[in-house]
């Protein structure tokens, strides 16, 4: 049972890695201005909103690098940190 527990914590947290990935990618491309279907558009919203309940918080934490961004490096580290831990400890 503690097997299926944490492969299911472990796909939530790769999911959620992807999720970032996504969002820093669609920032990306919103700011070069890249001309996307509406469907993409609506998609990346989603996206960045679902994510933006990780990262907005360390946005608030980290000072103003002029438009440079950490926030999804920082999440990601230390959600690979988190996933690391539990699943090990489940596993155990």
């Amino acid at each position: 049972m503690t097997y299926v527990l944490a492969r299911a914590i472990d796909l939530i947290f790769q999911v959620f890695i992807i999720l970032i990935l996504v969002d820093v990618i669609g920032s990306w491309l919103l700011y070069a201005r890249v001309r996307l279907p509406d469907f993409l558009v609506r998609i990346l919203q989603a996206v960045n909103s679902i994510t933006g309940v990780v990262l907005n918080p360390i946005r608030r934490m980290l000072p103003n690098l002029g438009g440079l961004d950490l926030s999804p490096i920082i999440a990601l580290v230390v959600l690979e940190l988190l996933r690391g831990v539990i699943v090990n400890a489940l596993t155990r």
